[in-house]
């Protein structure tokens, strides 16, 4: 591992292959690689914390409502898997159409990703993986046999410390790519230019270039890799940047369940290989297409934990806590959902709360401590179901819109470069179409006896705020040609035949489960024909 600021100015690092980023893509990418025996140098523009120097350059300049993009991303060794929670699920056969690649090809790396992430084996049935079965009752409208299945969570910083001892493998940190130069005559990239401190530039020199900084930051780089082509790499059609996608999330409904209900587990399980798994609510394939809506995954969630009048320990010892993240703006707990806890009023009536519930709060302490000493698998989140009343919370599809975009601002930050602004918001039709989807999933809940549904207050999804940044999907979009997209079918960006894009921000479309397994499934199929290239040319 080298701190880059310890190089000299002007200084020049050489490999056959260069990985820029350490999160789960690029972290998957070099082990994929070091293992094959490729020469690797791994660039990481954080350090072993995320502090305000690293803050300072994910800002963004002013722009639509977005939460604040240095609180939904992390650069740090191992980029923001620091702070994920672990859910995993793939994308759905349907959530692929319109991709270059497709389910059959994808179901082999997947199996390869569920290694990397330690996510058990690949099976996404609750059914087959051995959650509770008696209880499912059958329905043309909703699937209860899908699941997501929990990471421990894996943070890939220690994945990368223990891959820089490898001698085909050096890491680089601190060590902030500004920009991509390229061959003027066949367009291939020649350079990444790297400052690792104000006014100081060093240089990385390789046959092959693997794009892994997330979706906002690869998208900087390739609109101020703008040496050669004056609108930036790979952008000779406004494509670079544009296609924004996220997951609105949030929180409607009044559930109380009944027995059926209750024996459907609809909480956290374990598998029979031992990984923490939890049922999805979603309306089948056929229902969707009847109904004419998108994607969309919900859940069954606790009450609202923001009014003491609740009387729980625990839903107020959740509320306190946010509240305290949010006035401390500790990184992700300060934004997306979480944010509307920086609100949270009644403390005192919480803190009395707490109180009086000590005992029940207490033994919850005990069990989500336990885990994290002796070093097994961590319950997933705070997930009290025993309540009255429950909520429904969903991850929806968001569909791709050139107009949700970042470009470059004139505001730079301390190490020079133009800061992003953010375009972005969610369209009516998608709302609706979410909105429709929750009373759907609703109304077959309650047919099918799980319990009584109130969805009264489903019209709130028309005024949600969904800022929420931290899926970062479409902004390198895959298409057949540089018209439509920006990476082609190998994930190689248009008119630069060295240079790869790894991560969402290359997803044509979001579907509504989380980005990582599939970001590490196609890290591997990147890692594959990175691989196949460097032996056919050896």
């Amino acid at each position: 591992m080298i701190d880059a600021r310890g190089i000299a100015p002007g200084g020049r690092v050489s490999a056959d292959v260069c990985v820029i980023g350490t999160g789960p893509a690029g972290a998957t990418v070099a082990a994929e690689l070091a293992r094959r025996g490729v020469d690797v140098v791994v660039v990481e523009g954080g350090g072993q914390r995320f502090g305000p120097r690293h803050a300072d350059t994910y800002r963004a300049a002013a722009g639509d409502a977005h939460d604040p993009l240095e609180a939904v991303r992390q650069k740090r060794l191992g980029g923001t898997s620091e702070v994920w929670g672990g859910r995993c699920a793939p994308l759905d056969e349907r959530d692929l159409r319109g991709w270059p690649v497709g389910a059959d090809e994808l179901a082999p790396y997947y199996r390869r990703a569920q290694r990397h992430l330690q996510a058990g084996e690949y099976e996404y049935s609750a059914a087959r993986a051995g959650l509770p079965a008696g209880a499912v009752r059958p329905s043309e409208e909703l699937d209860v046999d899908a699941t997501w299945r929990w990471s421990p969570p894996t943070a890939f910083s220690g994945r990368m410390r223990a891959l820089a001892r490898a001698a085909n493998v050096r890491l680089l940190v601190e060590a902030t790519v500004v920009r991509l130069e390229r061959d003027p005559v066949g367009g291939a990239v020649t350079e990444a230019v790297v400052a690792p401190r104000p006014g100081v530039e060093i240089t990385i020199g390789a046959n092959t270039f693997v794009l892994a900084a997330g979706g906002l930051e690869s998208a900087r780089i390739l609109l101020a890799s703008d040496g050669q082509t004056p609108a930036g790499l790979g952008n000779e059609h406004d494509q670079v940047g544009r296609h924004y996608m996220t997951h609105p999330v949030g929180e409607v409904g009044t559930v109380v369940l009944s027995d059926a209900g209750r024996e459907l587990a609809l909480g956290y399980r374990k598998t029979r290989d031992g990984v923490y798994a939890r049922r999805m609510l979603a309306l089948t394939a056929a229902a969707r297409e009847r109904h004419g809506v998108g994607n969309l995954k919900a859940a069954l969630w606790f009450p609202d934990p923001m009014d003491p009048g609740h009387e729980d320990g625990l839903l107020s010892t959740f509320s306190l806590t946010y509240y305290a993240l949010n006035r401390a703006r500790m990184g992700f707990k300060a934004a997306g959902t979480h944010a509307r806890y920086a609100d949270t009023s009644g403390l005192r009536r919480h803190v009395g709360n707490v109180v009086r519930d000590w005992r029940r709060v207490g033994r919850f302490a005990v069990s989500w401590a336990a885990p994290r000493v002796t070093g097994r698998r961590i319950l997933p989140s705070f997930m009290p179901l025993d309540a009255a009343t429950c909520r429904l919370r969903f991850d929806a599809e968001q569909s791709p819109d050139a107009a949700n975009r970042v470009t470059l601002a004139r505001e730079r930050d301390h190490l020079g470069q133009r800061r992003l602004q953010v375009h972005y918001g969610v369209s009516a039709a998608d709302r609706d179409r979410i909105r429709r989807s929750m009373e759907l999933i609703g109304a077959e809940f309650a047919r099918l006896g799980y319990g009584t549904v109130d969805m009264g207050d489903a019209a709130r999804i028309d005024d949600m705020a969904f800022t929420d940044g931290t899926h970062q999907m479409g902004l390198l979009r895959m298409g057949h040609t540089p018209r439509d997209g920006v990476v082609d079918a190998d994930c190689r960006v248009h008119g630069a035949a060295n240079l790869y894009v790894a991560g969402s921000a290359m997803f044509p479309t979001a579907g509504a489960v989380g980005p990582t397994l599939t970001i590490v499934a196609l890290a591997c199929r990147i890692a594959d024909r990175v691989a196949g290239e460097r032996a056919a040319t050896a």
